[in-house]
């Protein structure tokens, strides 16, 4: 037990000692048996400087119906000189999705499209596309289900850029596919968007269709789907 004068000696002493560790100052070389009291009591100080600067990546994310798919398809017009892209948007999406901190979602994640809703330059190319290709009196979703994610950093912090690969399952025309995605995305507090391209690109015969074909309106199409999803989502905080 140590007696009343030397605890008023060794009390200040540790005060002083704490509160350099805490402002990052640099442990003194010369003292003798302050610096191991200093590695000490240093350690709690900077877990918490640690911690604050990251949010747990467990919640909920709402997807927004601001979100949009948008389809790319090289075609070749009659009376047109060159190829050119057909561009297809699909909006109306809804979802939710939980990202754990070992990169995966929770089984129950799922973003949904209304594929009803693709539309381009040329409304008869929408119809044809709608009723013929995709068949979305039968089929009108096209849903993704995410699986996990690499090269992400996570705990996912509250506020930045990030670059990673996106995994999962999708399901166009009642036929589902291992899909990847490269995806980048920003979040700001309770608010993220991702643009995530998939890579590679599909054909039409992964998901059980034909690329269209219609006579005296188009000399060819290309035999790949090139999409590109814009999710925006928010989490409660």
């Amino acid at each position: 037990m140590l007696s009343p004068s030397l605890v008023r000696f060794v009390a200040p002493l540790a005060t002083v000692t704490v509160l350099l560790a805490a402002c990052g100052g640099a442990a003194a070389p010369s003292a003798t048996a302050a610096p191991t009291a200093a590695a000490t009591t240093s350690a709690p100080p900077s877990a918490s400087a640690t911690t604050s600067t990251t949010t747990v990546t467990t919640g909920t994310w709402t997807v927004s119906s601001t979100s949009k798919a948008t389809v790319r398809v090289r075609e070749q017009l009659v009376g047109v000189n060159l190829p050119s892209d057909a561009v297809l948007v699909a909006t109306g999406a809804t979802g939710t999705f939980v990202l754990q901190d070992d990169g995966t979602f929770s089984p129950d994640s799922k973003i949904t499209f209304d594929v009803t809703t693709l539309a381009s330059d040329q409304r008869d190319r929408d119809n044809f596309v709608k009723m013929d290709t995709l068949q979305t009196r039968q089929f009108p979703t096209a849903t993704f289900v995410p699986t996990k994610t690499s090269g992400l950093v996570l705990p996912l912090p509250a506020s930045g850029d990030f670059t990673f690969k996106l995994t999962g399952q999708i399901t166009i025309h009642g036929k589902t596919k291992d899909v990847t995605f490269d995806a980048t995305a920003h979040r700001s507090g309770n608010e993220l968007t991702a643009t995530t391209t998939a890579s590679p690109t599909w054909k039409f015969a992964d998901f059980g269709m034909t690329a269209p074909s219609v006579p005296f309106r188009v000399v060819s199409v290309v035999d790949e789907i090139r999409l590109v999803v814009d999710i925006v989502a928010t989490v409660k905080a």
